[in-house]
């Protein structure tokens, strides 16, 4: 399940993963929250995971959100910054620089206590 932040700087729009990413969930939220962002301007996205979420899942999320033509992912300048707050592994830290890669935009990982650091990043 995911749901909207509602508390998010000026400019920022966030999610907050709650329980498992599914594909109604990425029709119906995601994907239509992020092609709103991106028709209104720069996007900065706060995407922040529940205790204990599988990272590893967003690859092939974020591999969907790349290859949708609306939203431009890649190749449109009104991407800025993306934030990723979650309860990440040594494993997933590790392997975080060549996840990074499937969103070509400043994208930067932050722990699951650090929310409010990367609201403020991201907003920056």
């Amino acid at each position: 399940m995911i749901e909207r932040i509602a508390d998010v700087p000026s400019g920022v729009t966030g999610f907050r993963i709650v329980d498992e990413l599914t594909d109604a969930d990425y029709a119906d939220v995601l994907a239509p929250g992020l092609r709103a962002a991106a028709a209104a301007g720069d996007v900065r996205l706060l995407l922040a995971a529940a205790k204990g979420f599988d990272l590893v899942t967003l690859k092939s999320r974020f591999e969907e959100l790349r290859n949708d033509p609306e939203l431009d992912l890649g190749n449109s300048k009104e991407w800025r910054r993306v934030a990723i707050v979650a309860d990440a592994n040594f494993i997933f830290r590790a392997a975080f620089p060549a996840f990074s890669k499937l969103v070509p935009v400043e994208t930067k990982l932050f722990g699951i206590d650090d929310e409010d650091d990367a609201k403020a990043w991201v907003s920056a």
